[in-house]
């Protein structure tokens, strides 16, 4: 693979993992947000999928670091 196409997908991954953690972050606060107000329903139910997207998270991770440590510099 050459520099240019990697350095794109490594971005992208990176870019990917970006806004997935800030959507994660944003459904942190709000969990917060309800669990302060006792609705506890609520908190359960806007991270109910966090495991799904920590998973999300750590493939993108991975790819972008297999990415990088398989294209020359």
């Amino acid at each position: 693979m050459g520099k240019h196409i990697a350095d794109t997908a490594i971005a992208a991954n990176i870019d990917a993992l970006a806004a997935l953690l800030r959507d994660m972050a944003t459904r942190m606060d709000e969990a917060t947000g309800y669990v302060r107000d006792g609705q506890r329903n609520a908190a359960i139910g806007t991270i109910i999928d966090l495991d799904r997207m920590l998973a999300d998270a750590v493939a993108l991770h991975g790819a972008a670091l297999a990415l990088h440590r398989n294209t020359p510099a």
